[in-house]
């Protein structure tokens, strides 16, 4: 399942970073989960509807699955992970 959401095209890819720095609030966890898997996140544990995702020298991110859209301090999580990754709002 994981696998299958974490394909992208590169200008999809690119599309949904853009609109993560923007702060639209409609990002839905699959797409969370999408940029997590892009920058190297792996699923650590599941429990329920919750999933977290870590990556060494990384704080871990815990989405709610049933959260749509998800709430803002995870979209603040996702930004920090994205500018410690090397991206930059565009």
């Amino acid at each position: 399942m994981i696998a299958n959401m974490l394909s992208l095209s590169v200008s999809k890819h690119n599309k949904l970073i853009n609109k993560i720095f923007r702060g639209n609030s409609d990002i839905t966890p699959d797409e969370v989960i999408k940029i997590l898997g892009i920058l190297d996140f792996k699923a650590a544990s599941t429990g329920g509807s919750h999933l977290t995702f870590r990556k060494p020298n990384c704080p871990s991110i815990t989405i709610v699955l049933t959260q749509n859209p998800v709430k803002p301090y995870i979209l603040e999580k996702l930004r920090e992970a994205l500018i410690n990754e090397g991206y930059q709002n565009e």
